[in-house]
């Protein structure tokens, strides 16, 4: 008994500890490479029921330590930690049954002897859940942990960090059958193909981060105010942000720069253009901000409003935050009723709108917008230079939960081909270069106007139609699914046929 419970979960358990090493805290970053041999190898036996429950189990403990920080980051809002506990357990419930769909699909794929598809289905699983009504989450993407080293990630340029995901789990695989190949499996066939597919998308992407775009050369202000934006007191915040209004706009002037930047909701509550702010009502210099867009009375959005020197523009925020910014079935579920929200439940946007600022085609993600690969491909397709994100990430600090939001900026980086600039209430502030290198990071809680110097390309050199590997691999997922149960039924028929026996 106690056999057949580890190997039954040896596997699979060891996979979520070396995957969930990659992450923070402990950010062990190459173990993505290796991560996942474990539970390939038991998946390979082609075990569809193993594989479900192996692949609940997988998600329920990896969604587990993902996620813990939702405790105390809900928890602060609603006063009371037993009830924040829930959407922690809701969490890694539904994340269970996310991979629980990967598993089966993945264990059939080994099953019907097309193993090759394992990567797609893997990206697929990654990409759906990215995306599914409601509670879209990019979270925990398996090639995120990779923005530390930009060379070998540049194939998001090509399919968006999905792609390079499932690049990661070819590596996986053809680790797995040189280390433990399997007598007479049909996967030795692809070891070679493998092999080559993967020292491919490496050589690819090492050439793009060596190929740097021509460009213009702009100066930007990372205008960190050192204010907990999070936790303070609508006073104490107001008063913060009037005193260091001075320094970031002294600053800017200084370095003469193209556009200061400035965090979410520094421009408090709007009702029509933003000039009542700490800025004054024409700031001397080119400013992005975000505020809250009072609108229809009760309609509330969060809202990246610029100043070009001329007029104020606006674009509202489209992703909003699950049980941060609204909660998905308050009005089917009584008890969440109680998740008494800040502003309360935020209206998102319809339209993914583009802003130009003094003829630079600026493209602003709000703070959560920056988890999604999607939106930065909109804004290539509207012409963005630069995209910038404003962000309060006060309510995470000291939890992975600002860590890994701070990577997923780099990574919207790397798949457009533009730079990005980041800043925070108290942090954390960063500028990119147009391949995601770091050319500047602002120490978290710092009052600063960092000068950051880029070359801004005419128009992102990435593929536009990189959203194309996303509809393939949501493809594989379909065909592994739609096949195994026609094939069942085939072989069903053929069974039950005359002459079936003979």
């Amino acid at each position: 008994m106690k056999k057949k419970i580890v190997s039954d979960w040896g596997p699979w358990l060891l996979s979520v500890l070396l995957l969930s090493l990659t992450f923070p805290p402990a950010n062990v970053y190459l173990l993505v490479f290796v991560a996942l041999i474990p539970w390939l190898k038991q998946l390979r036996e082609g075990n569809s029921k193993a594989g479900f429950w192996g692949g609940y189990w997988f998600g329920f403990f990896y969604f587990a330590f993902q996620m813990f920080w939702v405790v105390g980051f809900v928890g602060k809002w609603t006063g009371s930690y037993a009830l924040a506990s829930v959407p922690w357990i809701v969490c890694a419930f539904l994340a269970g049954w996310f991979y629980a769909a990967t598993g089966w699909l993945m264990a059939r794929s080994f099953a019907l002897k097309m193993g090759w598809l394992v990567p797609m289905i893997w990206a697929g699983s990654e990409a759906f859940r990215a995306y599914v009504p409601s509670l879209a989450f990019p979270w925990g993407i398996v090639a995120l942990p990779l923005w530390r080293v930009p060379a070998l990630a540049q194939g998001g340029a090509l399919g968006t960090i999905f792609f390079v995901s499932a690049w990661v789990v070819v590596v996986n695989l053809l680790l797995l059958e040189v280390l433990y190949p399997k007598e007479g499996s049909v996967n030795r066939v692809y070891v070679g193909r493998a092999g080559f597919l993967a020292l491919g998308v490496a050589v690819l992407s090492v050439f793009r981060y060596n190929t740097v775009p021509e460009g213009t050369e702009k100066t930007f202000t990372l205008g960190q105010p050192g204010v907990n934006m999070a936790f303070s007191t609508p006073e104490d915040e107001s008063q913060g942000l009037f005193e260091a209004t001075g320094d970031l706009l002294f600053g800017a002037v200084q370095q003469k720069s193209d556009l200061l930047i400035l965090p979410e909701g520094y421009a408090g509550k709007v009702i029509g253009d933003p000039t009542d702010t700490p800025l004054g009502n024409e700031p001397p210099v080119n400013v992005i901000m975000g505020g809250q867009r009072m609108a229809g009375g009760t309609k509330v959005y969060q809202t990246a409003y610029a100043w070009d020197g001329m007029k104020w523009s606006s674009a509202d925020k489209t992703r909003l935050v699950v049980f941060g910014e609204y909660v998905p079935f308050r009005d089917q579920l009584p008890f969440l009723k109680s998740f008494n929200l800040p502003a309360g439940d935020l209206i998102a946007a319809d339209e993914l709108k583009t802003l130009e600022i003094d003829g630079m085609k600026v493209g602003p993600l709000i703070c959560f917008e920056g988890v999604f690969p999607d939106l930065v491909v909109g804004h290539g397709k509207n012409g963005a230079q630069v995209l910038v994100q404003m962000s309060i990430d006060d309510w995470y600090e000291a939890t992975p939960a600002h860590d890994q939001l701070w990577m997923s900026s780099v990574w919207r980086s790397i798949e457009s081909g533009l730079p990005l600039m980041r800043v925070g209430g108290r942090g954390r502030s960063l500028a990119t270069d147009s391949r995601g290198d770091l050319v500047a990071e602002v120490p978290v809680g710092e009052l600063k106007a960092e000068k950051v110097t880029v070359s801004v390309p005419a128009k992102s050199d990435a593929f536009s139609g990189r959203f194309v590997f996303v509809y393939l691999s949501w493809v594989a997922c379909i065909g592994v699914f739609g096949w195994s149960l026609l094939g069942g039924k085939i072989k069903k028929h053929q069974e039950k046929s005359p002459g079936a026996a003979e």
